[in-house]
């Protein structure tokens, strides 16, 4: 039984000897999930403020707020590619303080490197979470890098601090009981999951209330260690591997084209990207798009619903992007069956001309 997206079921086809996460960032902390790794560094460094991309994850924002971080918002957004001249007009009209922290996101691993000089600020942060092993993270001269391990990696939690710079880490959180549980939980439904798509005799409820039923944990949980068997697996994980299989399947998906859909492309061959992400010109296409897609099993995600309060130019973004999975658990014949389905959904219709060239 095939299915696109949604939560990772368990995988082990990536378990071997190439190169780990920690191969590339030997000195780093492992928290239960991201915004654990961003509360835990913003309290820890008593910075005053802490500057955020107005395209972010709002429920992750709202932890942020109940966890006692002051946050301001900047102008940002995948499509945008001026987001070092907003940071600068800020600085020109002296609104950030020496206190203050900014954060930068690598939107869906798309983006090249960027300098992290040259801002008056306390530090400097970088989201990584789409992508962790590109040009970008690697030769980041960011204070702090942090990462939500869980939505690029298939383990059922995970955040991740570190110090492009070398500056000394918080200390290790210690594990929780409680967060072990919630984990063993995930851990069951990704392999009950996989039992499914293998096509045993498993109810789908079965394993998506294991995923629904955990999730909420994270916007109250206390900071923690990530748990110890998502640390096990990520000791063996060939993440080198996995990054390649995805940026391949990108690859065999990124030649569909059609009159009032583009592509968010990376800005370097550096990149890997996160997912195949369409930005439709008309909202209401890309909504009538993505209820077929679920129709016909592909679980397209929204990366994010933003608020009212947001701008124009954020809003506009928000309700026109549609994210495809096309990450490491699909192999290139997965991904060719899931192009003839996306091509079939987005394809002709009367105004709109559909162009698709097989790899």
């Amino acid at each position: 039984m095939k299915e696109f997206g949604s939560d990772f079921h368990y995988i082990s086809d990536f378990q071997g000897k190439g190169n780990t996460l920690s191969d590339f960032y030997p000195h780093a902390n492992y928290y239960a999930d991201g915004r654990q790794a961003l509360i835990h560094l913003y309290h820890s460094q008593g910075w005053q403020r802490l500057w955020m991309p107005e395209y972010f994850c709002y429920d992750v924002i709202a932890s942020l707020k109940e966890f006692g971080l002051n946050l301001m918002f900047y102008q940002d957004w995948p499509d945008d590619h001026n987001e070092s001249e907003t940071l600068e007009n800020i600085q020109r009209k002296g609104r950030f303080l020496p206190t203050d922290a900014v954060l930068r996101v690598n939107y869906y691993g798309t983006r090249k490197y960027r300098s992290a000089e040259k801002l008056p600020v306390a530090a400097v942060v970088e989201d990584h979470t789409h992508d962790l092993i590109g040009d970008w993270p690697i030769h980041s001269t960011a204070d702090w890098c942090i990462a939500s391990l869980r939505k690029t990696l298939p383990i059922p939690e995970g955040g991740m601090l570190w110090s492009p710079m070398g500056l000394k880490l918080p200390e290790q959180p210690a594990t929780s009981e409680e967060n072990e549980r919630i984990a063993a939980i995930r851990w069951e439904a990704m392999r009950l999951k996989a039992g499914y798509l293998a096509g045993k005799p498993i109810e789908k409820a079965t394993f998506r209330a294991g995923y629904v039923d955990t999730e909420e944990y994270f916007d109250t949980a206390s900071v923690c260690a990530l748990d110890k068997a998502s640390q096990e697996y990520l000791r063996t994980l060939d993440i080198r591997a996995w990054y390649n299989r995805k940026r391949e399947n990108w690859e065999l998906l990124s030649d569909i084209s059609k009159d009032g859909i583009q592509i968010i492309r990376p800005e370097s061959i550096g990149c890997y990207p996160f997912s195949l992400v369409f930005l439709f010109d008309d909202p209401g296409e890309r909504d009538r798009v993505r209820k077929e897609l679920i129709e016909h099993q592909i679980y397209p995600a929204v990366l994010w619903n933003v608020p009212d309060t947001a701008s124009d130019e954020v809003k506009s973004f928000s309700r026109r992007m549609l994210s495809i999975h096309c990450d490491g658990r699909y192999t290139a014949d997965d991904i060719r069956q899931m192009k003839e389905i996306l091509v079939k959904v987005i394809g002709y219709r009367e105004g709109f001309k559909v162009q698709c060239f097989e790899t």
